[in-house]
């Protein structure tokens, strides 16, 4: 949100610089570190159990970073650093003070959770009015689900269109490509957001399931996929289900010169062409075209490959919001319909224990009872010295 959302970063804000750390190699954070200044800088650590290793031992780095300039760490956790999560105790042992904890409600999910506190970093980066009205937008699509006939039910309708290509024809992609640069993280939002709630082979039942639930989703900005992975799409021996994503109206507003605003238009109306073009012959193949029997195999295309073209009026807070809300009652549709729990996410656990048991046998000397691979690898690190494996 904070990235496609750059246009309506208010006056007071423009100064202020909102960064994301979540990777446990602590790549993130060492390209960071090095830009920022102690005095000016502020962590957020969200977590929901506030146990997650990946954001602790991000959190702790950065302590140890603020502690070089300033060495007193009270000073430094009642002035550089706030707690988001649901487990006020958990914050307060990591040191966190209590005037600078923001909690949120135990049955909110990770994945389903922008719209609390976790939102917070939104909030600061656009505003709390423009936040307020991505949760309008929400809101509104949430009346929609609710209150809609099926029929005319958006958030139903990409649900059934979903469990139709999966499960019925099924194909095992699907991909989803926005036709705005503005959205270029969204397809990695959506692949933890579908795969993490609907990745089950178990109904809520117990049962191990006879039928393909969710399929792999990926995707990549429409017009840089297009030089990317559209061949596959088009010519590839799988089918592959397609979301497009545009929204009609850009460069409308007083941000840009009348020349750079005219010349900015037409460009996006080259991506919405492509946006059509593409979602056509994914459905008609060669006959989009009017080609003729003559035309060689490896030009031809075959078509009928499954698309939904969704159209925003403007990418703004309020159709953002939508947008995302959108995703989230199309996956419990889904859900429902597969019978599984899209709110747990029990197939990361056991990595995560064995996580802990690959950490005792790299720091220490010790044989552990592993497979022969496991035990190759382990000895080719600890003999590396530094000169690489």
């Amino acid at each position: 949100a904070c990235q496609a959302l750059t246009e309506f970063v208010p006056p007071e804000a423009s100064q202020l610089h909102i960064h994301f750390v979540s990777s446990i190699d602590g790549t993130q954070l060492s390209d960071l570190l090095g830009t920022l200044k102690p005095e000016t800088t502020l962590f957020i650590v969200s977590s929901k159990s506030f146990t997650t290793i990946d954001t602790l031992s991000n959190a702790h780095t950065a302590m140890q970073w603020m502690l070089k300039s300033k060495n007193d760490k009270q000073l430094v956790l009642a002035h550089h650093f706030i707690g988001v999560s649901t487990q006020p105790q958990k914050m307060t042992a990591w040191g966190i003070p209590d005037n600078n904890q923001i909690l949120f409600w135990e049955w909110v999910g990770g994945r389903f959770s922008l719209w609390s506190a976790i939102g917070l970093p939104i909030a600061l980066k656009v505003g709390m009015a423009n936040f307020e009205s991505m949760l309008a937008g929400a809101h509104f699509m949430d009346n929609e689900f609710s209150q809609k006939p099926l029929a005319q039910n958006l958030p139903v309708l990409l649900g059934l269109v979903g469990v139709w290509n999966a499960t019925f024809l099924d194909i095992r992609a699907h991909s989803v490509l926005p036709y705005d640069g503005r959205l270029k993280v969204f397809p990695s939002y959506l692949s933890q957001l579908e795969m993490e709630s609907n990745g089950k082979s178990v109904d809520k039942e117990g049962h191990l399931l006879d039928y393909h639930t969710c399929p792999v989703l990926w995707g990549e900005v429409g017009p840089n996929a297009q030089h990317a992975f559209y061949q596959l799409l088009h010519q590839g021996t799988q089918a592959v289900s397609c979301d497009f994503i545009a929204p009609i109206q850009r460069y409308t507003g007083s941000l840009y010169s009348d020349e750079a605003k005219k010349s900015l238009q037409i460009q996006h109306q080259l991506a919405l062409a492509n946006c059509l073009a593409q979602s056509r012959v994914l459905m008609l193949g060669d006959a989009s075209a009017n080609s003729d029997d003559s035309t060689p195999n490896f030009k031809r295309y075959r078509g009928n490959q499954p698309s939904s073209t969704l159209l925003l009026e403007e990418l703004s807070p309020f159709t953002l919001g939508a947008l995302v809300a959108l995703y989230e009652h199309k996956v419990f549709v889904m859900s429902v319909i597969w019978d599984i729990n899209p709110f747990d996410q029990w197939g990361v656990e056991l990595g995560k224990k064995i996580a802990d048991k690959m950490m005792m046998a790299l720091v220490s000397d010790e044989k552990v009872a592993l497979d022969a691979s496991t035990q190759g690898l382990l000895h080719l690190i600890r003999h590396a010295e530094g000169e690489g494996i």
